[in-house]
């Protein structure tokens, strides 16, 4: 430990000996590696992952509204026109329907509940005592998938600071039962410190997505750190932040 304290004292010595140029030249190459190494390790693979995840929870919700359609037209015909056939049909369909239902639930077992990732977030961050707490606040619910009256899906791509595609709403488009919860956290402190909260969000035993992590130096080594996050819920309940 001393030896690593001393090796610091020299290199802080050798930093700071030199013009307040070249410091800040130096300081800011740093900082771009170690960001740079950051996107790398963490946050790409991370991005990666939750892409997969999406792909595979529109896949099967498309699946489910295909099946609704083809039992909402069985049933009508029932009423139509009766008979065994029809009602095996109808019970095929609706045993697919539960399946599909099994297989969805599957994908979001261990995703965080919405109204739990905001207490959680926070709490992990004030337990480390050297960083600053500044604000936290709940996204607008959206409906991850979302089906028009033309019988086609609608979605939209996010803008550039969400990592994953999201429905629009209009009057005439009914919504998918998958939403997405989001939340925006803002926090000051170094990139060490910033860098082990962000390990230790990783570490929690519930799942969520990344969307955007913002790093802003204020004055070196202090940041301003803004991360937004989001997870999936059947319903369509606010956060509560």
């Amino acid at each position: 430990m001393n030896r690593f304290v001393e090796q610091y004292k020299k290199l802080a010595a050798l930093f700071n000996a030199r013009a307040i140029r070249e410091r800040v030249l130096i300081a800011g190459l740093i900082m771009a590696v170690i960001i740079n190494g950051w996107l790398m390790l963490v946050y790409d693979p991370l991005a990666a992952k939750n892409e997969r995840l999406q792909s595979q929870l529109l896949a099967l919700q498309k699946q489910i509204e295909s099946v609704d359609k083809q039992y909402a037209v069985l049933n009508t015909a029932k009423r139509v026109d009766p008979d065994r056939e029809l009602k095996q049909r109808i019970r095929v369909a609706k045993q697919h329907i539960a399946k599909l239902d099994a297989e969805l639930a599957q994908k979001m077992k261990g995703l965080i509940k919405p109204t739990q990732m905001a207490a959680i977030l926070e709490q992990v961050l004030t337990e480390n005592t050297s960083m600053r707490f500044e604000r936290i606040q709940s996204l607008q619910v959206e409906p991850l998938l979302v089906s028009t009256n033309d019988n086609k899906e609608k979605t939209v791509t996010a803008p550039a600071n969400n990592a994953t595609n999201v429905a629009v709403k209009s009057a005439s488009n009914t919504e998918i039962g998958v939403y997405r919860h989001g939340i925006e956290m803002e926090f000051s402190g170094s990139y060490l410190e910033t860098l082990d909260y962000l390990k230790q969000l990783q570490q929690l035993p519930w799942n969520f997505y990344w969307d955007d992590v913002l790093f802003d130096v204020l004055a070196y080594p202090r940041s301003r750190i803004i991360i937004r996050v989001h997870t999936l819920s059947l319903k369509e309940g606010w956060i509560g932040v």
